[in-house]
């Protein structure tokens, strides 16, 4: 990489784009690689923060305690969108105790780490879903705290796990996507920051706690209960959108015809001024979303953009370069889809807005592995087999797949999963903090966010607990979403313009059901 970036030095700010990196160790030179005079450096108590010149950080002192934020924030419960008043907010709750303290940070919605320093002590907790990858480890007595696993990697001259080689390089790995188990990195030496725990470091070890969840879920037992959730979430989202307007100055909204993309739309009604709309086209399947989004803002009268983008390499200038820097980026844990280069490439130096309102991670409410397989009913505790089923499609290769197995028993002891999980489905939380704490972290870091900041509207702890409290039935035929949407736009609701996910085709559920039968009975020989 050092020498590819060598001989083509416009490319230099584009690694780990939108980084940083918390360590003890001062004696990192920015004029070199990996760094090339983009970051800059900052001293905070006995540690040192690194920032890309395209990621922010905001710091506030109080009672000896320091406390961070790096990347950006906004709480719909209150409206705050300054990042410097959260901070306050967040140091005078943590003097009431570690209650308080989580209570506000899952308020906040946003792409980001948080923590304080104290001393020699740091703590950190990432953003609901851990869209803001973080990976820390102790090496040679130093701790290293980055959102790249490769810059650790890169500095400390880090050997990649043989295991993970192994994993990326076997042939049905590529199904779901890069995501690598548990809370592994490439490296041995380093792990990745879990949503709904928090790592402590002090005295030269590394402590994972679990914060999320503690206490029951209460889950609608009639209408009323249940229509006090929907406008609950509506009111939430609402003060989302509303948020994100006043925060940013051009923000827009990327839209498919599908139910999250719609419920974020719903939520924007009344400042639909404050928004710019568009999708892309970057191969076929991606024109039906795009035409389903653009016949919705059509019918609401509000302009929609459709970037169509070339499906050829040639089209590009420098194509293969930015492929290997984003691919390098994301940890070299397998093939990105080609038309996803392309996109990157072709935003890299947009100005048309300065972030886009995604409307992701709200899968892990709509009971996703409920329809992956057609079921009504799962393991109430999952196994490790359980979970390197829904991980990846490993059937003809038993010793990885039993490698795989150990490393959920571990990462289950780690972090205490399952303990706590009174009311809470527990597959929904390994898509919540494995698929998309692992898989969504790990792309919108080192790929999505590479041509322009990106903010989530569903990225909210307490947004999640109120869909999560909705009847199961219900979260599988997507019924809240659909009447959160009809309470914030009645006219977008009645437009009845929906988009069907490949992943819930009957043919699908079909090979994904007998697969995770299979698969679960062969543990057992």
């Amino acid at each position: 990489m050092k020498q590819i970036l060598d001989q083509n030095p416009k490319y230099k700010v584009d690694l780990f784009k939108r980084g940083f990196l918390i360590t003890n160790d001062g004696s990192i030179n920015l004029s070199e690689y990996p760094f090339y005079d983009n970051w800059s450096k900052q001293e905070l108590g006995d540690y040192f923060v690194y920032i890309h010149n395209k990621q922010k950080l905001y710091t506030y002192e109080e009672q000896e305690k320091l406390f961070f934020l790096i990347g950006h924030a906004y709480n719909p419960f209150t409206l705050e969108i300054d990042e410097i008043n959260i901070l306050k907010n967040i140091s005078q709750k943590s003097i009431n105790g570690e209650k308080d303290y989580f209570e506000l940070i899952s308020e906040l919605t946003g792409v980001f780490l948080c923590g304080f320093i104290e001393n020699k002590k740091i703590q950190m907790v990432g953003d609901c879903v851990g869209i803001q990858a973080t990976y820390y480890g102790i090496v040679k007595n130093n701790i290293y705290i980055s959102s790249h696993m490769n810059l650790i990697g890169d500095i400390c001259d880090l050997q990649r796990d043989e295991y993970i080689d192994e994993l990326v390089n076997y042939k049905h790995y590529k199904l779901y996507g890069p995501c690598l188990p548990g809370d592994l990195s490439i490296f041995k030496e380093i792990k990745r920051l879990v949503p709904n725990t928090y790592v402590t470091y002090e005295n030269n070890e590394c402590k994972v706690t679990r914060f999320f969840p503690k206490y029951e879920l209460k889950i609608c037992g009639n209408d009323e209960e249940y229509n006090d959730v929907v406008k609950q979430i509506a009111s939430i989202f609402k003060n989302t959108l509303i948020s994100i307007s006043k925060k940013w100055d051009n923000p827009a909204i990327s839209m498919t015809g599908g139910t999250d993309s719609k419920l974020t739309l719903a939520a924007a009604n009344g400042i639909y001024d404050k928004f710019k709309y568009f999708s892309y086209i970057s191969q076929y399947s991606e024109s039906i979303d795009a035409e389903a989004a653009h016949k919705i803002c059509e019918n609401l009268n509000q302009e929609h953009k459709i970037y169509e983008i070339s499906d050829k390499d040639e089209d590009f200038e420098d194509i293969e370069i930015i492929r290997k820097i984003i691919t390098y980026n994301v940890g070299n844990v397998g093939k990105l889809n080609d038309n996803d280069i392309r996109k990157r490439a072709y935003f890299r130096d947009t100005e048309d807005f300065d972030v886009e309102v995604k409307s992701w991670a709200s899968e892990i409410v709509r009971a996703t592995y409920y329809k992956k397989y057609h079921k009504d009913k799962l393991p109430k505790h999952l196994s490790p087999r359980n979970i390197t089923s829904m991980y990846k499609i490993i059937l003809n290769n038993r010793k990885l797949a039993k490698q795989t197995d150990k490393v959920f028993e571990e990462y289950i002891e780690k972090v205490d999963f399952g303990k706590n999980f009174s009311n809470y489905d527990e597959s929904d939380m390994v898509y919540w903090e494995i698929r998309y704490g692992g898989w969504g972290g790990l792309i919108l870091t080192g790929e999505q966010r590479y041509s322009f900041d990106i903010t989530l509207p569903f990225n909210n702890r307490y947004l999640m607990k109120l869909f999560l409290s909705a009847p199961l039935e219900y979260r599988i035929q997507d019924k809240v979403h659909r009447d959160v949407t009809d309470l914030l736009n009645k006219d977008l609701y009645d437009m009845g313009i929906h988009v069907v996910n490949y992943n819930k085709t009957n043919k699908r559920a079909f090979f994904e059901k007998m697969y995770f039968n299979l698969n679960n009975w062969f543990q057992f020989i």
